[in-house]
Parts: structure tokens; C-alpha cells; sequence
């Protein structure tokens, strides 16, 4: 391989490794050794690159470069189609590349003739506008978080009518001791029902024809990965916080104050724009303020006893949170200079559960008197409790005819404008079984030291 595409895979293989640095294991450490044995090759080819420089000899009969004859008598100056001859002559002593052209037409002609004027690139007007520019065939994407709830194994439920009611036990019969021939009391269990009904989510993007016809690489291609990419996020993030308002899911944050709520406690509301209101009872901690590693580590354990209490089966309970609170997690130290979770977390877990980070939990919550404006989302959750009812999976429609409404509230037909539009939607709806299978710190501040 050329250094410069070397440097290309190696590049490209740094970027996966950092998306897999997250959840680490076999596929981590084989990526890390593709980056180390890249970055190895690129020096090693570079070092032979340099030394052969400079042991570099002339080619017999060419030890003094031609000099240019005055350029009043200079056949290319004379001629001007010899130019262009000259410089892909010279693109092909340099294997293609530019810069090694350059130093040919050089070495042959001398600095300057007009060939290596012509291979000066960066200056149309002086030859660049002949030599075609390097062109990677790639769009380089928004950085963007990674969809966790679905990827954290919630139950996948089909419901291709819609709507479905799902049964439940609001309480049980009750059992007594009593004497021998004393009458058994009577009892029994009550139920309850969940009512899932489809929610719809939808993303429209109009494409210029032209765009679409010459752009590389292919516009269409490009535009349906960034739809379904947002249809995923937006998703996501209606799983975590939704509220269940404008026609959206609700959350784990929803449900959290839902079952705070039914105890008698008080629902929280959380703004990044001004007081929040703190939830109270339920599953919820509010967490310490000037936190220490032992307020953290009360917190942590207040989360799982949480929903020990609450009998909350474990079986597979799943940690989100911020990108920083994890890596406080990550770097703090106690006492003695030992990281206390450090090897744990670089596993990926945290008490043994997986920890899933998204920048869809927000790090900008006031706390309840507005003295902090940092706060974030701790959430512990069993995922064996937790349904995703798909009614519809994504649907990606493009038309050329159909009209559209812009984001400025006029309607614009595509087919006079010579457009193309593409369209994804999916239904869905979230639900969780039991309340009480969500555990939530409020008002975390974590972070680690940056100094």
C-alpha cells in the first residue's frame, strides 16, 4: 500500500476504534491491533521512504538537472498545448500524485519552466485548473450519540393492529392463620390493564433532482442512512424522557414519576431554563450536590436497593447516563490514589449491570432553587420489564409528484421544482410493565476533574 492510503485505513480504523470503545471486548482489542500495526507500517514505509532519498543517485547522463532554456526561446512557452503534454507526463513519472509530479518536473525542467508552473495546483490561473483535484468518495457524517434502549434488550412486542391491552395484578388474595373450624376468609386478586396504542414518527427531507443525478457519492443513499439514523435517536430519546405528551411515548422518566406519584410522592418536573420541581418517593435519589466518592458511592447503592425493595426482579438491569458521568466513574480515586471503578466500568458494567451512555440525557437541568445548572439523569433499569410495541416498522417512501409544507409554512410542489422527496415513518409505542422497574437519580452533578 501507498503511504498516503495507509494513512487512509489508518484513520478509518481509529474512528471504529472509539465507537467500540464503549463496550470493549474481542472486537475492541482487534481493532486496536489493526491501529497499532497500521500506525507501525506507515512509519516503517516512511523511514524507507527517507533513506532512500537520500541514498537516491542520478541516472547516468542526468546528473545535472536541465536547466530551462530562456523563456523567449522556450518551445513550451511557444506552444502551449506542449503543457499539458508535459504535465501528464509528468503525473505519470509520479505514479499519479501530484506532489511527486511536481519534484519530477523539477528535477527534469527545472523550478521555472512552465510545466511545473502548470503542476502548481493550488493557483488555477498558473496550470491547477488542468490537473484534477484528489476527490474521496465519502461524506464525512454528523457526530452524533448511539441509540441505547432498544439495543439494551427490551422486550420487542408485535402489534400489527395498532393498539393492544396488555393485563395485569393491582393486588393480591391474602392468606390468614385460623382455628380449626373457624370460617376462611375470602378474598381476591384485582387486575388492571395497560392500553398501548401506536405512535407515529415521521421525517421528511426534499432532494434537488439535479443534486441527486450528479452528486458522488449518491445523494439518496446518503440522505436515507441520516433518516433512519434521526428516526433512531428521536426514538430513543422519547424511551428515556418522553413525557408522553404531543402525541409521543412515555419514558423511563415518565414512568418514574408515575409510580412516585401512586405512592403518595410528587412527580418531578425538570427544566434547562429555569427551577425544576425535585420528584419525591417512588424510586427516586436525589443526589448530592457537592458529591464526594462516598455520596456517589450511597447513591449508586441506593439505586439497586431501589428496586430490591420494590421486588423488582434481576435479570438483566441496564445503567444510562451521560458520557460524564461515566467517565467521573471512570477516573475517580479514592484516598490512597486507587480508581475504585475503574476496572469494572472499562468492562462495561457497573455492579455487574452494562452501562449504556447517550448525550440525550441532558447535562443542563436546573436543580430546585436554579443553584446549579449542570444536572443530569442517573437511570437503573429492568430491561425484562420494559416493551417496545412495534405496530409498523421504519417505511422509507420517495416520490417526485407529491407537495410538500417547508420548514417557513409554504407548500412547495416537487415536481415543479425538480425534486425529490423522501420520506420515513414508524410506529411504535413504549410501555413498561411494572413502574417500579425504574430507578432514577435526580440532579446528578458528576463529572470529573478538568483542570
Amino acid at each position: 500500500m501507498k503511504i498516503a492510503e495507509l494513512r487512509l485505513a489508518h484513520s478509518k480504523a481509529a474512528d471504529e476504534l472509539v465507537t467500540l470503545a464503549a463496550d470493549g471486548g474481542e472486537a475492541y482489542e482487534a481493532k486496536k491491533t489493526e491501529v497499532v500495526k497500521l500506525a507501525d507500517q506507515i512509519k516503517r514505509v516512511s523511514e524507507a521512504q527517507e533513506i532512500a532519498a537520500k541514498s537516491a543517485v542520478p541516472v547516468a547522463g542526468q546528473d545535472t538537472p536541465t536547466v530551462p532554456a530562456a523563456a523567449e526561446g522556450d518551445r513550451y512557452v511557444k506552444e502551449k498545448s506542449l503543457v499539458v503534454g508535459g504535465v501528464v507526463k509528468m503525473l505519470g513519472m509520479g505514479n499519479g500524485n501530484v506532489y511527486g509530479a511536481r519534484q519530477a518536473s523539477k528535477d527534469i525542467y527545472g523550478e521555472s519552466h512552465p510545466v511545473t508552473k502548470a503542476l502548481a495546483t493550488n493557483v488555477g490561473a498558473s496550470g491547477g485548473f488542468i490537473v484534477p483535484p484528489d476527490y474521496m468518495n465519502e461524506i464525512i457524517e454528523l457526530l452524533r450519540p448511539a441509540a441505547q434502549v432498544r439495543a439494551a434488550g427490551p422486550r420487542n412486542i408485535p402489534m400489527p393492529r395498532g393498539t393492544m391491552t396488555i393485563p395485569g395484578q393491582s393486588a393480591a388474595a391474602t392468606a390468614s392463620y385460623g382455628a380449626e373450624n373457624a370460617r376462611i376468609g375470602a378474598s381476591q386478586p384485582t387486575l388492571n390493564q395497560i392500553v398501548a396504542s401506536y405512535k407515529k414518527l415521521t421525517a421528511l427531507v426534499p432532494v434537488s433532482n439535479d443534486m441527486m443525478r450528479y452528486a458522488d457519492p449518491a445523494v439518496d443513499a446518503f440522505v436515507r442512512d441520516d433518516l433512519v439514523k434521526v428516526i433512531a435517536l428521536r426514538e430513543d430519546l422519547a424511551f428515556l424522557l418522553g413525557d408522553g405528551t404531543q402525541d409521543a411515548p412515555r419514558g423511563f422518566l415518565s414512568f418514574a414519576n408515575g409510580y412516585a406519584a401512586q405512592g403518595g410522592g410528587t412527580a418531578g418536573a425538570y427544566s434547562a431554563a429555569g427551577n425544576s420541581t425535585a420528584a419525591s418517593g417512588g424510586n427516586f435519589i436525589t443526589s448530592t450536590a457537592s458529591y464526594t466518592l462516598a455520596t456517589v458511592a450511597q447513591e449508586l447503592g441506593g439505586l439497586v436497593n431501589k428496586l430490591d425493595v420494590a421486588n423488582v426482579p434481576e435479570r438483566r438491569r441496564v445503567w444510562f447516563m451521560h458520557p460524564r458521568s461515566k467517565n467521573y466513574l471512570m477516573n475517580v480515586q479514592n484516598s490512597l490514589g486507587v480508581y475504585v471503578y475503574r476496572d469494572e466500568v472499562m468492562r462495561g458494567s457497573l455492579f455487574g449491570y452494562p452501562i449504556r451512555t447517550t448525550t440525550q440525557i441532558p447535562v443542563n437541568y436546573y436543580n430546585g432553587d436554579g443553584s446549579h445548572t449542570d444536572c443530569s439523569f442517573v437511570f437503573l433499569v429492568e430491561m425484562d420489564e420494559a416493551m417496545i410495541l412495534d405496530s409498523m416498522s421504519l417505511e422509507l417512501a420517495v416520490s417526485r409528484e407529491a407537495s410538500y409544507v417547508g420548514a417557513d409554512g409554504n407548500t412547495y410542489s416537487t415536481f415543479q421544482n425538480d425534486q425529490t422527496l423522501i420520506r420515513a415513518v414508524t410506529e411504535h409505542d413504549f410501555q413498561v410493565r411494572h413502574d417500579a422497574a425504574i430507578a432514577v437519580a435526580q440532579f446528578v452533578r458528576w463529572a470529573p476533574a478538568i483542570s
